[in-house]
Parts: structure tokens; C-alpha cells; sequence
């Protein structure tokens, strides 16, 4: 039989009111916790290649640390708690919920992917009943500054897909894709655009199980509901040139083998940080020919040197290179991260359908 102490002692303790994270002017950050009933507590974060950081506690059970001084940029970051993974309990900005969000800004400055004080576009949260997987699925969809006032004008639309640790708010979420998009159009340097955010897990979240089974399925969803879903609902071109499609790592695959593939659909493509796979590979040599009689205005394969994908992407870029068919190769010194793909977008971005 439970006693009242023992009662007592099953329930949580209050969360007392502290800040997390908490940036200085220098850009250095302090992450808290609560949690007296922990005996160790520590930190992992981009910053340091997801190294641990130690936090200490204090005699109230708040345990913190202090990072070094970062650079402007948004920092994913993970806290445990005797081994377990926990929430940053103050942060509400998170992706997969345990997964935390840092923003570092220099005062006076800001950068691409934050709101600055511009015209902005609008984000929609669409659901759809898909016939592939017998049940509801969400897109968002991206409409550009001023797309309300002009009832007549069709739009070029960019239909673009995340990664397998993602779904389909994470461009928008964690890629800031719409304050990138706005300020880019602030400054004159894209053209307006609709954006289709799908989501890319089909038959279930573990990309790497039964890959080639769920490529086709996504490819059927795709073409079966999202890009009907969108040109049907929102004010999207319906031309070659006035389609587009990039993703990132899984994304990166399915654009290879769900749109490089039937290259009279879309007149540009965005490979970040993925290639050639196993299951990917046979689909795109049979398109090479269709490719190369059909090039895209733009195809872009960008990857970072740290990326773990880095030799999928090189072979992705010699086949098409050595099967005549153009691409505009771009590398750097990254890894696997939104910190590349923001920078990413906003290189790739204005290649899209500018006027001749």
C-alpha cells in the first residue's frame, strides 16, 4: 500500500521560472535545466560537433553551462539527464520535441533567414486524403509576398522536400524558408513563388528499411495528390519551365528518382547533400537520355566536404557530367546540417525562373 510519502515523492516538482537558452551580447549562451533529482547533466550541440558538455548544478537542483562565443547562425542542441534524453523545458523551439533551437544574432544585422522588416509571404497548412497510403497527409505550402492581391497571376511553383530526420514543416520550422524567401524577394534578387512542402516519409520514418519500395510509393503520392493538390488549390504554373524540385538528403534521393526522371516536368532541380544510392541508381541511368535530349535550365548538386554523403554526391555528379547532361557542381567545407542547407537555399534560389 502506498504511503503519502510515497505519493508525495511520485510527482514531479514544480518547474520554477528560469530562462533557456540565454544569449549575451558576445553570443555566448547558457542552458538551464531543472531537475534536483538528477546526478549528471550535460549538453550536446552543433557548436561543438555534438560533443558533451558538462552542466552543473546549483543548491536549488538548475543546472546550467555556458558555451564559447558562437557566430550568428541557429545551433541545434540536445540535453541528458543520467543518460536519458530530456526536453529543454523553457525553449518552445524544437524539432522531433527533445531537439532544441539556438539563435545567435548580432544586434543591427540580420541575417537572411531572419524576419526582417519586410513585405511577407503567407505559410498554409494543407491536408489531403492520399489514395497510396489509404489515409489523411499534410503539406505546407509556401505563397509569396502579394499573392493575395492579384487574383489573376499564375506562379512558378518549387516543390521541395526534406530529410529523413524531418517532415514537412522542418523548411519551414528549421530551413526559415519563408523569411528567406521574403528577404531574397526584398532585395530583388528572386522571383516570386509558390513552394510546396510535401511530406516525404510515405510507409513509415525509417528511411533506410525497404528504400526502394518506399521511393515508388512516394513518387505515386506525389504525383497523384501533391502536385494536383497544389495546382488545384493554389495559383501555380503548370508548365515545365514553371515547375521546379529540389530536396536535401533523403529529399536530395527522392528528387533524383521521383523528378529527374521524367524530365519534361520540371525545367530546374536542387540536389543538396544527397546522390546516388543503390535503389536510385538504376532509375536515374534510364533517364540520362531523356536528360541530355531535355537538359534543365538549372541543375544544382551542392554538398559539404565534412558531409557524410560527400562520395554519394561526387558519383551523382560524374554520371551526369560524363552522360553530357549539365550541372553546376558546388562544394564546401560543411556537414550534414540545416546550418548548410539555409545557406544552400538561398544560393539556389535565385537560379529559379528568372526571365530569359
Amino acid at each position: 500500500m502506498a504511503t503519502p510519502q510515497m505519493k508525495l515523492m511520485s510527482r514531479a516538482p514544480e518547474i520554477p521560472d528560469y530562462v533557456s537558452p540565454e544569449v549575451d551580447p558576445e553570443g555566448r549562451a547558457t542552458i538551464r535545466l531543472y531537475h534536483p533529482m538528477a546526478g549528471s547533466v550535460w549538453c550536446e550541440g552543433e557548436w561543438r560537433d555534438w560533443a558533451p558538455l558538462e552542466m552543473r548544478r546549483d543548491g536549488d537542483g538548475l543546472w546550467s553551462c555556458t558555451t564559447e562565443a558562437l557566430a550568428p547562425d541557429i545551433y541545434e542542441y540536445r540535453i541528458y539527464a543520467d543518460g536519458a534524453r530530456v526536453i529543454d523545458y523553457q525553449n518552445g523551439r524544437t524539432k522531433n520535441r527533445f531537439t532544441s533551437f539556438l539563435e545567435v544574432s548580432v544586434a543591427g544585422k540580420a541575417a537572411i533567414f531572419e524576419a526582417r522588416e519586410v513585405p511577407h509571404g503567407t505559410v498554409h497548412a494543407h491536408w489531403y486524403h492520399s489514395a497510396v497510403t489509404g489515409c489523411a497527409r499534410r503539406m505546407h505550402v509556401y505563397t509569396p509576398p502579394g499573392y493575395e492581391a492579384d487574383a489573376e497571376r499564375a506562379y512558378p511553383t518549387l516543390y521541395l522536400l526534406h530529410g529523413a530526420g524531418d517532415d514537412d514543416e522542418s523548411w519551414v520550422r528549421t530551413g526559415r524558408l519563408n523569411f528567406i524567401l521574403d528577404n531574397l524577394a526584398a532585395e530583388g534578387r528572386v522571383a516570386p513563388m509558390v513552394v510546396a512542402m510535401p511530406d516525404g516519409h510515405v510507409l513509415g520514418r525509417n528511411w533506410k528499411e525497404h528504400r526502394g519500395t518506399k521511393l515508388r510509393a512516394f513518387a505515386a503520392d506525389f504525383y497523384e495528390h501533391i502536385i494536383p493538390e497544389t495546382e488545384r488549390l493554389y495559383r501555380a504554373r503548370r508548365d515545365r519551365e514553371g515547375r521546379a524540385m529540389a530536396g536535401l538528403s533523403m529529399g536530395g534521393g527522392q528528387t533524383i528518382s521521383a523528378g529527374m526522371t521524367r524530365p519534361g516536368m520540371f525545367g530546374a532541380y536542387g540536389i543538396f547533400s544527397s546522390g546516388l544510392w543503390p535503389e536510385v541508381t538504376p532509375l536515374l541511368e534510364g533517364a540520362l537520355d531523356e536528360l541530355r535530349a531535355k537538359p534543365p535550365g538549372v541543375l544544382w548538386v551542392e554538398i559539404g566536404r565534412g558531409d557524410f554523403l560527400f562520395g554519394h554526391c561526387v558519383m551523382l555528379t560524374r554520371m551526369l557530367a560524363g552522360a553530357g547532361v549539365p550541372v553546376i557542381y558546388h562544394e564546401d567545407d560543411s556537414v550534414h546540417s540545416w546550418r548548410a542547407w539555409r545557406d544552400y537555399l538561398e544560393r539556389f534560389a535565385p537560379l529559379l525562373f528568372r526571365e530569359p
